[in-house]
């Protein structure tokens, strides 16, 4: 499945906006903004969002291997921008792989 980054940007935001009734968070979310530092998740939270992303588009993305580099930043953190190019790299990857 080829989405393009806006549209990956716009499913993403929805997804977010969904998780949002649990979060005392209340400011705008864009590309710069933190899922712990400003969003205030827990861990479980990610995978949640990761799950309801490989929900929507029908496949599995190798999350659990964005998860250990995290891990292993100094900065434990991930972006909703970095996240964004996470899945449109591996959507795409998915998408070429298949018509091969």
């Amino acid at each position: 499945m080829k989405k393009s980054r806006e549209e990956i940007l716009a499913d993403v935001l929805s997804l977010l906006i969904g998780l949002a009734d649990d979060w005392d968070y209340s400011g705008p979310i864009t590309l710069s903004t933190y899922f712990f530092a400003n969003l205030g998740f827990e861990s479980l939270d990610v995978v949640v969002l990761a799950a309801s992303v490989q929900e929507r588009y029908g496949q599995v993305l190798p999350f659990p291997e964005l998860f250990a580099e995290i891990g292993e930043r100094e900065l434990r953190d991930i972006s909703v921008g970095e996240w964004v190019d996470f899945i449109h790299q591996h959507l795409n990857e998915v998408a070429i792989k298949g018509r091969e």
